[in-house]
């Protein structure tokens, strides 16, 4: 043992003396085998390198992934509590269509009820005018004392009211009172409260139910003190009525109410008004042809809606009040203060000039009017007047009944001037004049 470690002592030795004998100088030149070595040693580097780059970047995409797993599931619940949502909420319009359809059946017979009450509503009305004509109905007298009532002390507390109002309207009956009631001597008077007494228990009596019709125009006594009363007495285009509309500022609302009775078997020109340059700015008349119960109200650049007047060819009188307000585009025509027609965005925003003539009885020419020679009105027209508001129905009602005239017209028939075979009749009521 000792003498192999000299050997390799000697061996080493002999492999340093060289180097220890030759002089310091430049060092060597690495081996090609230190140059491969560097070389593997650069590449593994780059190879680490490379390599943790792609794990980074499979790490980010993994991420990606799971966040993109969290947004769907997200998105899934998202879409679970849509239809949970959109499932209540087809549950409450069911439930709403169904409280509608309940609703509107509870209105119809409600308008059954409203409907059957109405004819003893009439009688109360216009008592008066039951006393003057001295008709009395005798039906429902006889149908009161034979019917049994299950509930005796409600309609003796009913009748007792009844029979107040009764009292009340008989003293607005009384001269000086409603209009259309001719003036009773003292004994006449003092006999009204028993002949009321006798009208006055029919309303006692609980109407039969009646199947619901079109609305009717509800009948009221005509008027007195509505002044003179023009006649139309044919078809001749030479006649008319002319009203100036002086230079007042331009009309947004407009009402324009009238009594009337006509015999023909059409409305005709009822009226036109246009400005001083020609423009037919406002009419009413009817279209004639295959629709003798309707017309047309016109306003401005031809624009039109079509009115119900068959319940005014009857030849009796009736009233009726056209309205119109310029805000909304709304307008309503009454026929004995029953509404008819209405309707909003007619003309909205437009404002009538003022300056020109309004001529009742037949039309105009002009270049927005469309109408024939022949469409003239005929019969009886009274208490026009024409107002610069859109008047509210308590008004038109109060009106008809003759309790309260609008103040204000800015037109009436006394301004009117008269052409043709037009001509004024005297006539204190009414139902006079026909």
């Amino acid at each position: 043992m000792a003498g192999m470690a000299l050997s390799l002592c000697l061996i080493l030795a002999a492999a340093l003396q060289p180097g220890l004998a030759r002089a310091p100088g430049p060092p060597a030149r690495p081996g090609p085998l230190l140059l491969r070595l560097r070389r593997l040693e650069e590449q593994f580097l780059r190879l680490q390198e490379v390599t943790l780059n792609h794990l980074q970047s499979i790490a980010s995409n993994y991420n990606i992934s799971y966040n993109i797993d969290g947004r769907f599931q997200a998105l899934a619940e998202q879409a679970e509590v849509a239809d949970a949502a959109r499932a209540a909420l087809g549950a409450e319009l069911a439930r709403l269509a169904t409280a509608g359809r309940r609703l509107r059946r509870r209105l119809k017979k409600l308008e059954e009820t409203v409907g059957a009450l109405s004819p003893p509503h009439t009688q109360l009305t216009h008592p008066a005018a039951a006393l003057e004509a001295g008709t009395k109905p005798q039906g429902l007298p006889d149908a009161a004392r034979s019917t049994p009532s299950p509930r005796r002390p409600k309609t003796r507390r009913w009748q007792q009211h009844r029979q107040e109002d009764g009292q009340r309207l008989l003293g607005d009956a009384r001269p000086g009172g409603a209009p259309g009631e001719d003036e009773e001597s003292p004994g006449d008077v003092a006999a009204a409260p028993q002949s009321m007494a006798a009208v006055l228990p029919t309303v006692t009596t609980a109407p039969q139910e009646q199947p619901p019709g079109p609305p009717a125009p509800v009948p009221t006594a005509p008027a007195c003190r509505t002044g003179s009363v023009l006649l139309f007495p044919n078809t001749s285009a030479e006649h008319g009525a002319v009203l100036g509309l002086g230079p007042h500022r331009g009309l947004r609302a407009v009402s324009l109410c009238a009594w009337l009775a006509t015999p023909a078997r059409h409305l005709g020109a009822l009226l036109s008004y246009t400005t001083g340059e020609g423009h037919s700015e406002l009419a009413m008349h009817g279209p004639g042809g295959d629709r003798p119960g309707s017309a047309r109200f016109i306003l401005g650049d031809g624009q039109f809606r079509e009115l119900p007047v068959a319940p005014l060819l009857d030849g009796k009188w009736h009233h009726l009040c056209l309205t119109w307000s310029s805000g909304q585009g709304q307008y309503r025509f009454y026929m004995d203060r029953r509404l008819l027609a209405a309707g909003s965005g007619f003309q909205q925003g437009y404002e009538i000039p003022t300056g020109g003539s309004l001529v009742l009885g037949r039309g105009q020419d002009g270049p927005n009017m469309d109408m024939g020679t022949g469409e003239v009105f005929v019969g009886h027209l009274a208490g026009l007047a024409l107002w610069r508001r859109a008047l509210l129905p308590g008004e038109v009602a109060r009106m008809v009944t003759g309790l309260w005239l609008p103040r204000g017209p800015l037109l009436t028939l006394a301004d009117a001037s008269l052409q043709g075979g037009v001509r004024r009749v005297a006539c204190p009521c009414l139902q006079h004049c026909l």
